[in-house]
């Protein structure tokens, strides 16, 4: 039986609230590699943090080697408050006057927002980052030094708005795993981060260089989708048994994509109306397909009709159910299948 343990640390903000952050590690039967799960980073994102919960549960009486450490809420005060970071610093009676909404997704309360320039409350910012950046970055710290600088692959949970799930990956290296997961999309984001950036989890690497770190999204923020646990849960065991820490075959129901964002062709149209969709997110949609049309809110005449101008997949497509002249509605982009469905994947060498 795999052997589990319960690790706690306290931690104080600059205004004296006391509070802990709890990780576990759990060694299978036998050495192996090792494989770092982390969620709850981010406030607003729930469903890791009770994926991850469940998957101790679970895992903790199966059959695997190496060692997973599992830390399903990594900012206990920002998921208390449901924001994206604890601004310890800040007057947080402002929280009182803040409400969530799909159409405002960037407001911040404080004036932090992602595009209002640095925000080092935000902990997935600061990874490995050097200086004094409050509880966030002790929390970060901590774990890196008991969870993941001796880790092989680590597996970072976050939730986004959209209408699948999907992968972030920043390296080779990462997509080589990500695939087995099973998700169907893997983004890759910008190899060359500036300062802020390169305080994200995805680009962090160990001292023998040889980590695999990815991001899987969930896809709505502020609440949970518990639908998509199985998947997460799934594609955890999927990891696990394409290194080696666990028996068995990874088959996967649908294929995975790699996005080539080089080719991405954001479509929009000059028409008020509701949007109908002829295809799901990452879809395959070939040139000419009709992806979209726009009917007439008052007199239901069709109004626009959008085609695909090229042969590749269908990406994100807008949260809106009524378009807007000029907005984006979706894109579509080129991509590599590079899991197939059918067969057993080949196992990592």
């Amino acid at each position: 039986m795999p052997d589990k343990q319960l690790f706690r640390k306290k931690f104080r903000t600059c205004k004296g609230r006391e509070f802990q952050v709890t990780r576990c590690r759990i060694d299978g039967g036998s050495p192996g590699p090792t494989l770092t799960l982390i969620a709850g980073q981010h406030g607003a994102e729930h469903a890791g943090p009770v994926m991850l919960a469940q998957f101790i549960d679970e895992i903790a009486s199966e059959d695997f080697c190496g060692t997973l450490n599992i830390c399903p809420c990594a900012n206990p005060l920002a998921l208390e408050i449901d924001y994206e970071f604890y601004p310890e610093r800040e007057d947080l009676a402002k929280l009182g006057d803040y409400y969530y909404a799909r159409d405002r997704h960037g407001y911040c309360v404080f004036g932090m927002g992602r595009h209002q320039g640095p925000n080092y409350y935000n902990m997935n910012r600061l990874w490995q980052r050097q200086g004094d950046y409050g509880v966030a970055g002790e929390i970060t710290d901590w774990l890196w030094a008991e969870t993941m600088a001796d880790a092989d692959v680590i597996i970072d949970f976050h939730c986004l708005q959209a209408k699948k799930p999907l992968i972030y990956s920043a390296s080779s290296r990462a997509n080589a795993v990500a695939r087995y997961f099973g998700i169907q999309a893997i983004f890759m984001v910008n190899p060359d981060p500036d300062d802020l950036d390169g305080g994200n989890l995805c680009y962090q690497n160990t001292a023998n260089g040889n980590l695999a770190v990815f991001c899987v999204e969930f896809s709505a923020q502020h609440m949970l989708k518990e639908e998509e646990f199985p998947i997460a849960r799934q594609g955890i065991r999927n990891v696990m048994k394409a290194t080696g820490m666990m028996a068995g075959d990874v088959l996967l129901e649908q294929p995975v994509y790699l996005l080539d964002l080089k080719t991405m062709v954001e479509l929009s149209t000059r028409a008020i109306g509701h949007i109908d969709f002829r295809f799901d997110e990452y879809d395959p949609v070939s040139e000419g397909d009709v992806v979209f049309e726009i009917r007439c809110l008052e007199t239901l005449e069709l109004l626009d009709r959008v085609t695909s101008p090229l042969t590749g997949v269908m990406g994100r497509r807008t949260y809106k159910s009524v378009s807007q002249p000029g907005e984006d509605v979706c894109w579509v982009t080129e991509a590599n299948v590079v899991s197939a469905t059918g067969t057993a994947l080949e196992k990592l060498q």
